[in-house]
């Protein structure tokens, strides 16, 4: 799956959640300088350094405002507090830019591509600004580059030194500034106290609004907050920040701000108070960068009283909005002085974590409409999750049963949203949560094996292999063997192991599964016959056939017995066995359940139902792998005359169907007969769909595979060149269809001779499959002995026998010493010793027999196979 992206990059992008202008927003000194760094491009990397508190976000949201209001194509606010928060930040940017995100590729890579295309693209005013930035080497390599690209970092850190860098520095208002706007929020002109309260908060800008916004809010003069502000019994608990230097009366206003607004609410509103300390609680807690609004309505039901409450919070500028409306936002500074002082209290602070995990816990994200909806949402939980980690005094909330629990869901719901990548940014979440439940906690052990399976859905199988090894350990030493988590753990490792080609270590796991489900739930509990079907799939897959049958014959007499013969189950159970007999080569034990299962449908749906048709299709398969192909061409034809009449001749069915009519045609080497509905597919498909449907490069590919087995390889190659060039520039170079492409037009090659140009592409495809899927996998196995054979038939025998012997061990220690591809392996490496005149050697490999009773009894078939059509 590929994440979501639009056809084409937007015209216009406003990204990330800044904070909205302030009312009576001040202009600074030094911000004509800005301004012009900005707007005439004069210096394109521009850093605001400054204390917390002195207004740096409030001017670069300013900044950020006048360019969205110029019509810039491109404003993105990005969170800087951690690499990790930056990098998801650019990834999210991609992804609305339009840029290819498959899953299985890492979220540096998706944002090397974002930058790439910057720096390629016209002339254009873009402004990038990344907030609060802690550590300046964050931004290592992650700079936006291209004409007309703007960056902007705001930090507290005032040593900021880099070439390329202008720095300006944000201080404190100069003291007219301050007393403007006491008198313009109180009304009061008395320019002593105006004096007095500015010199004793040091003109520091959070603390000057904030003391405005008070006076204002309790209708003081300016003489009565400056008394209240004086004589204030607190000494500063605040401890000392880094680089800060604030006078101890900071921090007495901030706090005074909190006392009034909650004593006020307790007079007149005491409902109100407390969805206020609630609201004050979680926002100290979570993410600096902001909190959806939505989330935090839900703390009293969505009530009028929660909007009121946040309503006067704000009136009182104890919080800001974002410039969109859809976040709540606490100055960092005033968060820390609400933390220090109010939250100095044990129990006070537990009553903050707890709603702080309330809010997190209470986010359902599967019961929201559509899927926009449920990305979006599970995107605001990785942004806590991220700032909850990289914030010291955000640690505590792990040890909350509710946020460890909520941390595993948004990480399974990530994967199946295909945001795996997104989510492997809370590995560091994870470890939090181990370490402060500890590592056997049940909701330690879960969010693990969330984490395992979100780098499994990411493709990194190695890493999801260890936790889920790890979860599974725990699992069983604290919950037990038969525990079902412990179960289901085992179950998520047999199916890495699988995935990863391991299928020896597969295979016994997901036999413990099936058994303990057996005896713990019973022979017929619903999980028990998944587990069934599962063993009966890896028996399969091992080319276990005998093994998988049997356990489809159980399946199937089960499903009769359970829900009827003719129900639902019981039908797609016999289709299971039918298959599995199929794939085995026992064709004449297929053959009759497929006609049995026609018949049925036919009876029951009738002869125009899609099921019938399905159902035609199948037994016509298995007509064409018994070599019995005029039957079926005759049930390929009546289904294609079927589709014709009921969806029309340029319907997706109708033009599948014709593929595999044209199909049969070739496999019976009728090739005047195939060639022709070929043909006439690429032309509709190309016509119905674009020249860059996957599905019209699918229609390529089949035309030239005719046109190669008909022996006019000077037509079936320029096809195979188009289609490769097509998917690198489509898909991009990394895609499991650009590398069967390769594959297929290096077979073509090789096939017509032209062995320089053959070994090349299956080099590289060798190495990219060895990249992406481990040495071990099936398809890397196949892609060995694609390059081994075309070294044989170079006369490069050495080379060859060297790959053909990997690929033999490889299958015996992955697979079976009697699954066909160990055959295979075996025969190719026999073939490779006769032709470099080792005959001695290759009769050695047949010393031990290959025949057993657990050899299966069909032909070989390659799933894997790559040149394949």
């Amino acid at each position: 799956m590929t994440t979501r992206h639009p056809s084409a990059s937007p015209t216009r992008i406003r990204f990330g959640s800044r904070p909205a202008i302030a009312a009576g927003f001040v202009k600074r000194q030094g911000q004509d300088e800005l301004v012009k760094a900005v707007f005439a491009r004069a210096q394109p990397r521009t850093v605001l350094t400054g204390m917390w508190g002195s207004g740096k976000s409030q001017l670069a949201a300013a900044v950020a405002a006048r360019c969205g209001e110029e019509g810039w194509p491109l404003v993105a606010w990005i969170h800087a507090a951690s690499r990790k928060e930056i990098l998801v930040g650019l990834y999210e940017l991609a992804l609305r830019a339009g840029i290819d995100a498959p899953k299985n590729i890492p979220l540096e890579v998706i944002v090397r591509r974002l930058l790439d295309r910057l720096r390629s693209a016209e002339a254009a005013d873009r402004l990038f600004v990344f907030d609060n930035m802690e550590n300046p080497d964050d931004l290592r390599d992650f700079i936006p580059e291209g004409t007309g690209v703007r960056t902007l970092v705001t930090t507290r850190h005032l040593d900021w030194d880099g070439p390329g860098w202008l720095r300006l520095a944000v201080g404190a208002f100069d003291r007219e500034q301050s007393v403007s706007l006491l008198y313009e929020h109180t009304g009061d002109t008395h320019r002593e106290a105006a004096d007095r309260i500015a010199d004793a908060l040091g003109d520091v800008p959070v603390a000057i609004t904030q003391a405005a916004a008070t006076a204002q809010q309790g209708r003081y003069a300016l003489s009565g907050y400056l008394d209240r502000l004086s004589h204030h019994p607190l000494e500063s608990r605040m401890s000392r920040l880094e680089g800060a230097n604030y006078p101890d009366a900071v921090g007495i206003a901030l706090l005074m701000a909190y006392e009034q607004v909650l004593e006020q609410l307790r007079t007149e509103h005491p409902q109100q108070e407390r969805i206020a300390v609630s609201i004050l609680g979680a926002l100290s807690l979570l993410a600096v960068s902001g909190v959806p609004t939505h989330w935090l309505l839900r703390l009293d039901g969505d009530s009028d009283a929660v909007r009121d409450t946040l309503s006067f919070l704000k009136s009182a500028a104890i919080f800001q909005e974002s410039s969109d409306g859809t976040k709540t936002i606490i100055p960092w500074l005033q968060g820390h002085v609400y933390r220090e002082t109010y939250l100095n209290d044990q129990k006070k602070l537990g009553e903050a974590r707890r709603c702080a995990a309330t809010l997190l816990g209470g986010i359902d994200v599967d019961r929201l409409e559509n899927v926009e909806q449920r990305r979006d949402e599970t995107h605001h939980l990785i942004e806590q999750f991220l700032s909850v980690t990289s914030q010291d005094y955000s640690h505590s909330l792990f040890s909350e049963p509710q946020v460890p629990s909520k941390l595993a869901e948004t990480l399974h719901d990530a994967a199946s949203l295909g945001m795996s990548q997104l989510a492997l940014g809370l590995t560091d979440s994870v470890t939090r949560a181990c370490e402060a439940l500890g590592p056997d906690h049940p909701d330690a052990l879960a969010s693990r094996n969330s984490l395992a399976g979100t780098y499994r859905d990411a493709g990194r199988l190695d890493k999801a292999i260890t936790l889920y090894e790890q979860a599974l350990e725990g699992s069983i030493r604290v919950l037990g063997t038969d525990h079902p988590s412990t179960l289901t753990s085992r179950l998520n490792l047999a199916g890495a192991y699988r995935t990863a080609g391991r299928l020896s270590e597969a295979i016994p796991l997901y036999e413990q599964v099936f058994s303990g489900r057996s005896r713990v739930l019973g022979p017929d509990h619903r999980s028990t016959l998944t587990a069934r079907d599962e063993l009966a799939g890896i028996y399969w897959e091992a080319g276990r056939f005998d093994a998988a049958i049997t356990l489809k014959k159980q399946i199937l007499a089960d499903a009769m017995r359970i829900m009827g013969p003719d129900s639902p189950g019981a039908s797609a159970a016999r289709l299971n066995l039918a298959a599995t007999y199929r794939d085995a080569g026992r064709l004449s034990e297929a053959i009759p359940l497929y006609q049995e299962n026609l018949d049925d449908v036919s009876r029951t749906l009738g002869l125009d139902h899609p099921e019938t048709l399905a159902s035609r299709h199948r037994l016509a398969g298995a007509y064409r792998d018994a070599g019995r192909l005029d039957e079926a061409i005759s049930l390929y034809k009546e289904n294609l005359e079927g589709f014709t009449r009921l969806a029309g001749p340029d319907h997706p069915e109708t033009l599948a169907s014709r593929a595999t009519l044209a199909g049969a045609y070739q496999a019976a080497s009728r090739f005047d007969e195939a060639i022709p509905l070929f043909e006439q597919n690429l032309d509709d498909v190309s016509r119905t769909l674009g020249l860059d449907h996957p599905e019209t490069l699918a229609s390529r590919h089949r035309l030239a595979g005719a046109y190669r087995d008909a022996g006019r390889l000077d037509e079936a190659i320029p096809l195979f060149e188009q289609n490769l060039d097509d998917f690198i520039r489509i898909l991009g170079p990394d895609r499991p269809d650009t590398f069967t492409s390769r594959s297929t037009l290096a077979s073509a090659y090789q096939a017509a001779g032209r062995l320089d140009e053959a070994i090349p592409l299956f080099e590289q495809n060798l190495e990219d499959r060895t990249r992406t899927l481990g040495p071990g996998h099936p398809v890397t196995l196949t892609s060995r002995g694609n390059l081994a054979g075309a070294y044989r038939d170079a006369g490069r025998l050495d080379y060859a026998i060297h790959l053909f012997g990997d690929n033999l061990e490889a299958t015996i220690r992955i697979l079976d010493p009697h699954h066909p591809h160990t055959l295979l392996s075996r025969d190719n490496l026999a073939d490779a010793y006769r032709a470099a005149g080792r005959t001695e050697d290759a009769e050695k490999l047949f010393e031990t027999p290959s025949d057993s009773e657990d050899e299966p009894d069909g032909t070989e078939n390659d799933p894997d196979q790559e040149t394949g059509d």
